[in-house]
């Protein structure tokens, strides 16, 4: 199933979602002044708050717009400004955890783990 938005045409991921996601994508509200935290949506479909992120995480996949905050939950972008900020609130995150992750690389476990690599790949040239 698909919709049409002034000549262009888009998917309905709605149409792919799974029963639970579902029922998660109901409970999440317009707008992130009704935002509603993973707890409320883990109790009301008695399942784990892990698995609420989970199906999130999924939803997000599917290309639904869904936001998020620290301090309140989940809620459905309501306009372009509330999904501008969280886009921008998203990648800041993520590029702070890109960060990180390139320090870790220079950390001397990880020289450890390049050393032993580069000998074992040495040792099957040897081999061959």
């Amino acid at each position: 199933m698909s919709f049409n938005f002034n000549g262009l045409t888009f998917l309905n991921p709605e149409s792919t979602l799974t029963e639970q996601e579902k029922k998660v994508y109901d409970l999440i509200p317009t707008g992130k002044e009704n935002a509603v935290p993973v707890d409320y949506i883990a109790q009301t479909l008695a399942i784990s708050n892990r698995h609420v992120i989970e199906l999130v995480r999924n939803l997000r996949l599917k290309s639904l717009d869904i936001g998020s905050n620290q301090s309140h939950g989940y809620y459905k972008f309501k306009n372009l400004e509330e999904y501008s900020e969280f886009m921008a609130r998203y990648k800041k995150k993520q590029d702070r955890s890109n960060h990180v992750l390139k320090a870790l690389e220079k950390t001397p476990m990880a020289q450890k783990l390049l050393i032993q690599t580069n000998n074992s790949i040495k040792d099957e040239k040897k081999k061959a």
